[in-house]
């Protein structure tokens, strides 16, 4: 009966609020007040709650709510600068809050390389200047900033000179304002906002990486003009796996640890492909055979990996299947990078017990269990699995979201 006249009464829930904050303010100073105080104020309270709760019209409630406000203000002592105190404590509620639901429910993550590609994008960059495509204007540039996730970035040579490097460290002014300089013998250019792998994203080295694209520069000639999309940034889920174990074909996001040939003490998103106990090869079809049996389109998580046409070569940034190491040299037409733990199609590997294998969706751009020295992790280092992508709204003219996996 209480519980339908705090649904439908306003005066009720406001006389609740109020004995919910005065009872707190009692048990905050007990240790404070002296008992004939403490006694007072649970008398008025214990008196309040019967009436309220009493089932008479409300329309006797204003007046108890002031009869127990001035019970409060005789016995309680003041808070100095109240109001400060309750956004402290509101504040420190939604840590607590932030930082409980980070630990066991949702944690934000961002994808920043292109492993996982077409299904999570990590971090890509184009070159401008090779297309001739000009900046676009600014409230286009802000639009995409705000749902694509697009940063442009244009400097021009204010003089005559030539690129002799860049600030390896970017400075930290605030949480979110980061800059990089890039070094001529005109002196020092800043780059505000730099993107993380500040040369190669900002198009000012060749593929290999060894060397500039270019280094002398007429005045008003473009040193930069790129574009560059941010990664992926999404949401691990971290409840499921505390009820059940990971099933294959999950995009699961793992501890790297100290586990060799992955990056220390970081975080990894893959597909898991083998479980504990299974042996694993990777046929020269491109498709992964578990146990003998053939992973398939039919097989859950796995309907675009293996959607793509055998008559055509695997691509980067395509659902290309699995690439073992004969397929590897075929596509590249080099052994650099090539897969070692599965050289042809017959090399077969047997997963250990509570332990995982994983392969990246971008088949030709991945670093997974085809390469790390030890080819299998512990099942214990897994943390959650990919649930949705919150940021940006909008990847290659398609909405996202709630990735397909």
């Amino acid at each position: 009966m209480h519980f339908f006249r705090w649904l439908t009464s306003r005066t009720v829930r406001k006389a609740c609020e109020l004995e919910d904050a005065v009872r707190k303010l009692l048990n905050h100073q007990r240790d404070l007040l002296a008992p004939h105080s403490v006694a007072a104020v649970e008398e008025a309270l214990a008196k309040f709650r019967k009436q309220i709760r009493s089932g008479e019209a409300p329309g006797f409630i204003p007046d108890q709510m002031d009869a127990l406000e001035a019970i409060a203000n005789k016995w309680l002592k003041p808070y100095p600068h109240q109001g400060l105190h309750q956004n402290l404590v509101m504040l420190l509620e939604i840590a607590v809050l932030i930082i409980g639901s980070r630990a066991f429910l949702i944690q934000p993550m961002v994808i920043p390389t292109g492993s996982a590609q077409p299904t999570l994008w990590g971090v890509t960059s184009q070159d401008l200047r090779e297309t001739n495509t000009p900046i676009p204007s600014l409230p286009q540039r802000i639009w995409e900033k705000i749902t694509q996730g697009v940063s442009y970035y244009q400097i021009a040579a204010p003089t005559d000179l030539e690129l002799t490097g860049w600030q390896e460290t970017p400075t930290q002014f605030f949480p979110l304002v980061k800059r990089q300089q890039l070094k001529t013998t005109a002196g020092p250019i800043s780059v505000w906002f730099p993107p993380d792998e500040f040369a190669r994203q900002l198009g000012l080295l060749d593929e290999s990486r060894r060397a500039f694209k270019k280094r002398k520069f007429r005045k008003g000639e473009d040193i930069v003009r790129a574009r560059v999309v941010t990664g992926d940034h999404l949401f691990v889920e971290r409840i499921s796996y505390n009820f059940r174990r990971p099933r294959r074909g999950e995009i699961i996001v793992f501890r790297s640890e100290k586990h060799p040939g992955m990056t220390p003490d970081t975080h990894y998103i893959k597909r898991l492909v083998g479980l504990g106990g299974e042996r694993v090869r990777i046929e020269d079809n491109r498709h992964t055979i578990i146990n003998g049996r053939e992973l398939t389109t039919n097989d859950p998580g796995f309907e675009k990996v293996f959607s793509f046409d055998p008559g055509k070569p695997p691509m980067p940034d395509h659902y290309s299947g699995h690439v073992n190491g004969t397929v590897w040299k075929q596509t590249t037409g080099t052994s650099v990078l090539e897969p070692l733990n599965f050289p042809k199609g017959t090399t077969e590997i047997t997963v250990r017990p509570q332990h995982y294998v994983t392969f990246g969706d971008n088949t030709l751009n991945s670093a997974d269990s085809r390469y790390w020295p030890v080819p299998d992790f512990p099942e214990k280092q897994v943390i959650g699995q990919h649930w949705m992508v919150f940021w940006p709204f909008v990847r290659n003219g398609l909405n996202i979201g709630w990735t397909q996996q």
